[in-house]
């Protein structure tokens, strides 16, 4: 048999293959791009991680200011004798007095903008208007009734009072003859995306936070409205 020779274009189709498979075989053997691979998986995952967990803490953080903010102020109300039916801030028993130590007692919360407070006092039958005298304390249940109630003139829409005729106070508060209360109710609109809320206010997770407190008046009289 006659040998069969390569001929010019068969060694040039070879040598050709070669060329092309060698810098080939380097590239999958290389690992350089392993890193960039990497960093596009991991980097987005930390930085879904800070994001989670700054806002946890920024949820914590308006939750606790606005449960100290409501305890505060029903304490404070809790020892004031008699209000004045003003939004003005001339008198500390003014009520515009009240709604601005509700706005810097939540801070850095901005209440007056994406808030509300509401105040309700409450009196037992027995002792509402025009009685309003000390009753002698009695096991006898009570009978609560809605004295006043005011909302700070920069509530947000639709923050409306919970404590209505109907649902005065809770079923486990023991509330006897003569006896009087006084309810906070805070509202807040907590946005999860505080550092884009310019640019996305309507961002998805946006809630209103709600605390209610209640107090006894430390005088055993109902809170009512005085003279300025």
């Amino acid at each position: 048999m006659t040998p069969v020779r390569p001929t010019v274009r068969s060694r040039r189709h070879r040598g050709l293959r070669a060329a092309l498979q060698r810098p080939l075989r380097r590239l999958l053997r290389s690992d350089r791009g392993s890193v960039a691979v990497e960093l596009v998986i991991v980097v987005p995952l930390m930085v879904f991680l800070l994001v989670g967990f700054s806002e946890i803490y920024m949820y914590m953080r308006t939750v606790s200011a606005l449960e100290h903010t409501a305890l505060m102020l029903a304490d404070s109300l809790g020892q004031t004798s008699q209000l004045i039916d003003t939004n003005a801030t001339t008198d500390s028993n003014d009520l515009g007095s009240i709604w601005n130590a509700a706005v810097l007692l939540s801070a850095p919360n901005s209440l007056n903008s994406g808030g509300g407070v509401i105040i309700t006092s409450v009196c037992d039958l027995a002792s509402c208007p025009p009685a309003l005298q000390p009753i002698p304390p009695s096991m006898a249940p009570g009978v609560p009734q809605i004295l006043w109630q005011r909302s700070a003139p920069w509530n947000g829409s639709g923050m409306t009072s919970r404590v209505t005729s109907g649902n005065i106070l809770p079923a486990t508060w023991p509330f006897r003859n003569g006896d009087s209360a006084i309810v906070v109710e805070l509202f807040y609109t907590f946005n999860p995306f505080a550092m884009t809320a310019g640019l996305w206010p309507g961002a998805p997770g946006t809630q209103t936070l709600y605390e209610r407190i209640y107090v006894r008046p430390r005088s055993g009289l109902p809170l009512n409205f005085g003279g300025s």
